[in-house]
């Protein structure tokens, strides 16, 4: 999992949900490495969009967009 700095991906799905955008969707995928990756999928007027990160602020983030929004990992 990648460090404490600066994380553009979660900088995206925190502007994204400030603009209406809903997390509705979390899940754990990893790579062929044993990368651990948290996905976010976002919903706004029917339209979907997914953020991965392996960045450890982005998945403190998601820990509080589970409790925020009632969401477990699927």
């Amino acid at each position: 999992m990648a460090g404490w700095g600066d994380d553009p991906v979660m900088g995206q799905l925190i502007e994204a949900v400030a603009d209406g955008w809903k997390p509705v969707e979390l899940r754990e995928e990893r790579d062929s490495t044993g990368t651990a990756f948290d996905v976010v999928t976002a919903e706004k007027e029917g339209e979907r969009r997914e953020f991965r990160s392996d960045h450890l602020a982005f998945h403190r983030y998601v820990e509080g967009l589970m409790e925020d929004f009632g969401l477990t990992y699927s």
